[in-house]
């Protein structure tokens, strides 16, 4: 496939929505905008990214959705801006990664695009974390094959849920605790959620290697992903936009095998 195709990509998660534009071969400018933003930041958003690309030829958008209302919000404002055409991945393009799945089970589509994003770089067995909203810790063995893995609260959701079923327990913004013994109430909060992230992932990691008979390589994306994995020698890559990045080599698979 030419390098010189022209995307925008729209990744669409729980609650955030992340554009960027693919051209001369490389993603360009993603952003994140929580959807509870005014609508018109979002269509700002679009329509500047979409002006990147639009005096361009082949010019198409991707989107990756895990968000059913905000896709549809999405798609309306394309039409306003007159963005097009427009490609849902796992609706009108595959994603190109091998599953082993139990039947009839239904897949959040950023997981397989950071998996088959993930392998597509590494050509080798490895364990992909996405920390947001949810952090899930998913397997791809040594032949690109998606197997699952593990699916927990997010950082912000953890500290969300104890403040609103816990009296005493205060609204916490997240980030890395200051020291791992918490000597308030808040940076107690922080380090249990902070280092029980790490150790979950830690343990699952191990646990799929002695499954796998062999140490994957950890990669880990999402918005909490560089607060909570930098400088941990666990996380071999820290990758903000390895779903757009999946999304890229969907496209260009699939044009690939039309030729």
């Amino acid at each position: 496939m030419s390098v010189n195709m022209n995307l925008l990509l729209i990744n669409i998660g729980n609650t955030r929505t992340q554009v960027g534009t693919f051209r001369d071969d490389k993603i360009h400018n993603p952003e994140s905008i929580c959807h509870s933003a005014p609508e018109r930041d979002l269509e700002h958003l679009l329509s500047e990214s979409f002006a990147e690309v639009s005096n361009k030829a082949n010019v198409m958008v991707l989107i990756s959705s895990v968000n059913s209302r905000a896709k549809q919000n999405v798609t309306q404002l394309l039409r306003r801006i007159e963005a097009g055409p427009v490609v849902v991945m796992e609706e009108d393009l595959s994603v190109p990664v091998g599953r082993q799945l139990d039947p009839e089970t239904i897949v959040g589509t950023d997981r397989l695009l950071n998996a088959a994003a993930a392998f597509g770089h590494l050509s080798q067995a490895c364990v992909v974390v996405d920390a947001g909203t949810a952090i899930t810790v998913d397997y791809v063995d040594g032949q690109g094959t998606f197997h699952g893995g593990a699916i927990g609260p997010g950082a912000k959701t953890m500290l969300q849920s104890m403040h609103q079923h816990a009296e005493q327990l205060p609204d916490v913004e997240f980030k890395k605790p200051d020291e791992p013994i918490g000597h308030n109430t808040a940076q107690a909060m922080l380090s249990a959620v902070f280092y029980g992230i790490r150790g979950m992932v830690r343990e699952l990691v191990e646990q799929y290697a002695e499954h796998a008979g062999a140490y994957p390589v950890v990669v880990a994306t999402g918005g909490d992903a560089d607060v909570l994995f930098k400088d941990y020698e666990l996380v071999e890559h820290i990758v903000p936009e390895l779903t757009m990045l999946g999304m890229v080599q969907a496209i260009k698979t699939q044009m690939k095998s039309d030729d």
